[in-house]
């Protein structure tokens, strides 16, 4: 049985090095292999002309990739350093290199490589994907035709290489976060360094965690709100016309759906600050009492975050054609501001919401992360 410590109303853990907690061993080889059978995608997008996910077409597609507004050209330019030059990259930073210019163009270099994989890479219509999951699940026998198209959806080359940039973007985040930790004479395991953690301290982390739960909270339930209110016959921001539309297709009640996981969402984000969010609560059968392990909460949550950051951002890049088709649509230039507050202005909060849940998950790792025993502190 591993040994838990309590400091105040929070149980900590030492931090461990096993095989899969050790990824600051393996995250930094990782991504360079990464960029490498990226850069040999790109060869081969090249060569066949086929596959290659930013075309023309890309630019308009609303539910697209960021990258694809850029066109094609800069998309090349991203694909091509983002293979063998950032391996190149990722080999110097494995060697551990320093200096008073290098390191901090190196940290800024790959930072920027990672949040381009996260942000351009993806698209609106993963997140969309991702919220009828339940949708899905509940009417996988019912409807099993939309059961078999969401499937469908998933295996596609254009949704397959998301998750492939998604999972680079992680990986190069994890290689810049150790080349930052070794080039900085931080402890590899835990990041520490001699002195007072400030910050990053326990009691400090949890008070801005708590903060950011509470941010976080106010896009979900707006957007709960907005969504329930047209669920149960408020027509909200719309005409009575339009309404009566999306009730006849059905659209109110799977929007009900995404409400519904929204607020669930909103709901194990408070599990971030609470206690039931280090133990598992006592209606859990067979896990009752058990500490709940960091990676399950930090891995789901910094996926939702940066999906919700990138389904918003391609929301608001498209206020100026939605506000286009309501008119085209039949609504009034009156109607236009009370639309756009309660159809769209929820989701335009979607990246305040992954800003938030990504701070407070940072502050859930720093509240809960135990002495180290490789350095010995934190103790």
């Amino acid at each position: 049985m591993e040994k838990i410590q309590a400091i105040g109303t929070t149980e900590i853990v030492p931090a461990r090095n096993g095989v899969v907690r050790g990824w600051q061993r393996w995250a930094p080889y990782a991504a360079v292999g990464w960029s490498l059978i990226y850069g040999l995608l790109g060869v081969y997008w090249a060569i066949r002309g086929g596959g290659f996910p930013f075309t023309s077409a890309a630019a308009s597609d609303a539910l697209g990739p960021l990258m694809g507004r850029f066109g094609p050209v800069v998309a090349w330019v991203v694909v091509v350093l983002a293979g063998l030059p950032a391996a190149v990259l990722g080999t110097v930073m494995l060697r551990g290199v320093r200096g008073r210019v290098l390191q901090p163009l190196f940290v800024t270099m790959s930072l920027l490589l990672g949040g381009v994989l996260l942000l351009l890479m993806p698209s609106l219509d993963l997140l969309v994907m991702v919220g009828y999951i339940p949708y899905t699940l509940a009417h996988l026998f019912s409807r099993p035709d939309f059961a078999r198209s969401v499937l469908q959806a998933w295996m596609q080359w254009s949704t397959l290489h998301q998750l492939l940039c998604l999972l680079g973007g992680f990986l190069w985040l994890g290689a810049t976060v150790v080349y930052a930790r070794r080039s900085g004479e931080a402890c590899l395991v835990c990041g520490r360094r001699d002195g007072p953690e400030g910050w990053t301290g326990q009691r400090q982390a949890a008070r801005w965690g708590r903060i950011a739960v509470v941010v976080g909270l106010v896009p979900p339930v707006f957007y709960a709100f907005t969504r329930y209110a047209w669920a149960l016959g408020w027509p909200l921001g719309m005409t009575e016309a339009y309404w009566r539309q999306g009730q006849e297709r059905g659209t109110w009640i799977s929007g009900l759906f995404l409400a519904t996981f929204g607020l669930v969402g909103a709901a194990l984000m408070l599990g971030l600050v609470q206690r039931w969010g280090e133990r598992f609560p006592h209606w859990m059968p067979g896990l009752a009492g058990r500490r709940v392990p960091l990676a399950l909460a930090i891995v789901p949550a910094a996926l939702v975050s940066v999906l919700l950051m990138v389904g918003g951002v391609g929301i608001g890049s498209d206020l100026s054609l939605m506000r286009a088709n309501m008119l085209a649509a039949g609504a009034t230039p009156a109607e236009i501001p009370g639309a756009l507050l309660f159809q769209v202005g929820p989701t335009l909060l979607f990246p305040l919401w992954g800003v938030a849940l990504a701070v407070a998950t940072l502050g859930y790792y720093f509240r809960r992360r135990g002495p180290c025993k490789v350095c010995g502190r934190g103790g």
